[in-house]
């Protein structure tokens, strides 16, 4: 299912973007293996630490952790944010409808994806990551219906491609300018400032290849009416 996958897909993106992983020559590299003190991203990074081959990233996320949606329904319900209703159909088998019991959080998240849907011009990581994942698991056409609200989709699209990296560019020289020692800064900054703007560039660049390897998983499934194992991974 396009969830699941884009449940995985998130986990990929916001261990990239805190830069737990580094992704090259579409690889998999962990770089930091200490908790992060969520239980679901530290099974996501011993999976991948503890991986015997190579994992990479679009098939890591194509196969989906079994019960991943379910432990996150479960997490949302113990928030307080969705209430389960469970029955059953036909007098027999179970079923659980999901309602939301925290309207004011689906406006926050609305609200969140709307300023960068409907904005211009290069956008943060946490804004790009959030952007390509509600496109990879279809939500763009979901909440941006109609020829009124097709440059919506269309700015999510470029986002989850990768046509928001603008920002670390302009990040990194402006970080490179304020440390510059004939303005005024102090040489060692300057050398501060180059890691700090080379450690942006390799999280972006990692961020990037998260989004699109969760984009590629999702539309894939799709394609095949939310096709996709949900046994293990790499």
């Amino acid at each position: 299912m396009q969830v699941d996958h884009g449940l995985m897909g998130s986990e990929l993106v916001r261990l990239a973007a805190a830069g737990r992983i580094n992704v090259a020559a579409d690889r998999v590299i962990v770089v930091d293996r200490g908790p992060c003190g969520d239980t679901a991203l530290d099974a996501a990074l011993e999976s991948m630490a503890a991986a015997r081959r190579e994992v990479q990233p679009r098939s890591w996320v194509g196969r989906p952790r079994r019960g991943i949606r379910k432990a996150y329904l479960a997490r949302l319900e113990a928030a307080g944010i969705l209430r389960a209703e469970r029955g059953t159909t036909l007098g027999i088998f179970p079923v659980t409808r999901w309602r939301i019991a925290d309207p004011a959080r689906v406006a926050q998240a609305r609200a969140r994806l709307d300023a960068v849907a409907l904005s211009s011009g290069p956008v943060e990581v946490t804004q790009a990551a959030f952007a390509g994942l509600a496109h990879a698991v279809g939500l763009g056409a979901l909440l941006y219906r109609g020829r009124a609200h097709r440059q919506a989709r269309k700015r999510l699209e470029e986002i989850a491609a990768g046509d928001w990296t603008a920002g670390a560019v302009s990040a990194a020289a402006s970080d490179q300018a304020l440390a510059d020692p004939l303005a005024g800064g102090a040489p060692i900054a300057a050398d501060q400032a180059a890691m700090h703007a080379a450690h942006r560039a390799a999280v972006e660049a990692a961020t990037a290849a998260a989004i699109h390897a969760s984009v590629a998983a999702a539309h894939h499934a799709a394609a095949h009416d939310g096709g996709g194992g949900h046994g293990g991974h790499h």
